[in-house]
């Protein structure tokens, strides 16, 4: 279920880096510019270090216009330099009083001064192409997959996937500081064509989005803060860049949209959820909404605490159980199951410089699992370090990164298991996906990727990222993964390159081309030529 390499909606869940703010006309005053972007920010109630939110932002440009001094209020959407998003709001200042209240514009259906309530709509459509998918040799990769009826192959596959969710979502108050939100959808995908997994032309429709929540707190006149957040029923969670949690549904076989990836909503998710100023707590439940071919029952108990959220040092811990689950661990003699599993992970990031200024940044993760429930111990280590720099001054304002990342594997001459378990990590070629291509074949467990990483910037809707990748494996050993036995620790590698752009916050456009190439260590494990694996994407979305 962690195939996926796109996002449904590319914003969010992603932490917000900044708000910025640009008042029309720009007021002389500096103490009154001054006042009026406090304003903004209090009625907007987006600060940075918080994941984002279609329904906030929208929620928080509702509130703004119904102001008497607001003409109107409009957002948009960039990435920030280290996988965030900023929010770039415009608000028109009106010296006249509005004779009446306005009529909501679509997608509002009801916009009050502290309510709302939104049709949520989104549409996508990806087309594909793979040339020697699997290297030329599925049977080698997936020929054990009871999933991978047809695979694609030699020579050229291409496919088609659309998806279009339908629903509503609002918020509103139930007490002058205690507010309800909620959303409610039906996400319909469809595929035709010959994918990674097979040919068979499929549709399927399910609910998506089905949660309620409340939110409430109190702000001092000193700006300090303090908000509770509770909610339950099915909705997508991450926890900071997504290395632990990032893909909470599956996608693929017979629901379609393997790598359009439309579906993010967990079965259920129990979330609770306390910030003051920059700390934030969590605790949760999440059943991810699984295959269900493949489901492995698994429900995750967590704790997660940030603290540092939207400044330059950034710290958190996060603790996971799981009570329950059949996913499968596998040694050469002996088989178990993660449930028992727990997870103790710690991450700092260095972010000195605003978004779009010039100067350094760096980032590190590590993470540790045990579990002694299981009919073997095991002990598992991941993480990564992370640097770079943006050269706003130059053309492009090109950011220049390198990840060294490192999940273990299972060392067959110990009694202890040493695989590191992905979990649901995941997301894009930025986040999680670690290669385009070569994360179909080995995902984030036994696997030791270099990154070198460029952002580019041509104009404030456009961005482009060429990754160039090396993979290394832990263990020769690699039971539970595409092929249990390697010839050496070289991988492979892999150059790619992502266009994209955002005219507006409400349509999005991508386009990828990846060339992945064997190296010896699985060239020699299989049977036969290999070939260097070409994919091409073109991805359109539109979204409300």
């Amino acid at each position: 279920m962690a195939m996926a390499q796109m996002a449904g909606d590319p914003w969010q869940g992603l932490r917000i880096d900044a708000v910025r703010i640009t008042l029309i006309p720009q007021p002389e005053s500096g103490e009154t510019r001054t006042a009026l972007e406090d304003r903004v920010r209090r009625a907007l109630d987006l600060f940075p270090g918080t994941a984002f939110r279609n329904l906030f932002l929208d929620w928080g440009l509702s509130k703004l216009k119904s102001e008497p001094w607001v003409g109107d209020a409009q957002a948009e959407l960039m990435p920030g330099d280290s996988g965030g998003v900023v929010i770039e709001v415009r608000v028109t200042v009106s010296d006249q009083a509005k004779a009446s209240a306005r009529a909501p514009a679509f997608p509002n259906l009801h916009q009050g001064a502290d309510s709302l309530v939104k049709v949520k709509l989104m549409a996508s459509g990806l087309a594909y192409a793979n040339h020697n998918a699997w290297y030329g040799q599925p049977g080698a990769f997936v020929g054990a997959n009871p999933l991978a009826s047809k695979p694609a192959g030699a020579g050229w596959a291409p496919w088609a996937e659309g998806a279009t969710e339908v629903g509503i979502q609002g918020i509103g108050p139930i007490t002058s500081s205690v507010y309800a939100y909620g959303s409610l959808s039906w996400l319909q995908s469809g595929s035709v064509g010959s994918e990674l997994f097979t040919n068979e032309p499929r549709t399927y429709g399910g609910l998506e989005d089905a949660y309620a929540g409340l939110i409430f707190g109190k702000t001092w006149n000193d700006g300090a803060r303090l908000v509770f957040n509770l909610s339950a029923g099915r909705q997508p969670f991450q926890i900071a860049d997504g290395m632990l949690i990032r893909i909470t549904a599956g996608n693929g076989f017979d629901r379609a949209g393997l790598q359009l990836n439309p579906r993010w909503a967990a079965d259920n998710l129990l979330l609770a959820e306390a910030r003051y100023n920059t700390w934030r707590i969590q605790t949760f439940q999440l059943d991810p909404d699984e295959l269900p071919a493949i489901d492995s029952r698994t429900i995750i108990n967590g704790v997660n605490i940030d603290a540092g959220l939207g400044t330059a040092r950034q710290w958190g811990l996060t603790w996971l159980y799981v009570p329950q689950s059949d996913y499968g661990y596998y040694t050469p003699s002996a088989a178990g199951t993660r449930a028992g599993l727990e997870v103790i992970d710690a991450r700092l990031s260095w972010l000195p410089t605003a978004p779009g200024g010039a100067g350094p940044y760096a980032k590190t993760e590590l993470g540790y699992q045990i579990n002694h429930v299981n009919s073997f111990p095991m002990r598992a280590w991941a993480g990564y370090v992370e640097g770079g720099y943006t050269l706003a001054g130059l053309r492009f304002s090109p950011s220049l990164s390198y990840r060294l990342s490192y999940f273990s594997g299972d060392n067959p001459a110990t009694t202890t298991y040493e695989r590191w378990d992905p979990l649901l990590s995941g997301g894009t070629p930025e986040e999680w996906v670690q290669g385009i291509n070569h994360y179909n074949m080995f995902q984030d467990s036994n696997v030791i990727a270099q990154r070198i990483q460029v952002q580019l910037r041509p104009s404030r809707t456009t961005e482009v990222v060429p990754q160039l990748w090396l993979f290394n494996a832990d263990q020769t050993n690699n039971l539970g993964g595409t092929l249990a036995q390697l010839a050496g620790r070289t991988l492979g590698w892999e150059l790619n390159l992502t266009g994209k752009y955002y005219p507006t916050r409400h349509l999005y456009f991508q386009g990828s081309i990846a060339i992945t190439g064997p190296l010896s260590g699985v060239d020699g494990a299989v049977d036969g030529h290999l070939t260097p694996w070409v994919s091409a994407m073109l991805l359109a979305l539109v979204n409300y």
